[in-house]
């Protein structure tokens, strides 16, 4: 069975697909085909994305806090919006574990 973790990354969206292994996967019809998903997981990891400043506060990469908390209603939204769909598509084929939802909440 896949695990379908909900976790946010730079320059990769919030989606995760695991296989029984462990080991990530980069391509799974169910979730590549789908276009919902591609939309909204596209949205999620430009946003999260736009956090990392370059070159920015004496620093080569920088992780801007405040925006991340001024705009976690957003974020929260979308993850919302992913879980609804993937529980839609569920085929029984994975499982949904979120990662992303309480460490947002706690922001």
């Amino acid at each position: 069975m896949y695990k379908i973790k909900i976790m946010n990354e730079y320059l990769h969206g919030p989606i995760w697909v695991i296989n029984s292994d462990g080991i990530p996967v980069w391509k799974y019809a169910c979730i590549e085909e789908d276009a919902i998903l591609t939309q909204l997981n596209e949205k999620a990891m430009q946003m999260f994305s736009s956090y990392y400043e370059f070159d920015s506060h004496d620093s080569p990469c920088w992780f801007n806090h405040e925006k991340e908390k001024a705009e976690k209603d957003i974020m929260l939204d979308l993850i919302t919006k992913i879980k609804k769909r993937l529980e839609e598509i569920n085929d029984g084929s994975f499982e949904i574990e979120d990662l992303e939802t309480d460490r947002l909440n706690s922001l």
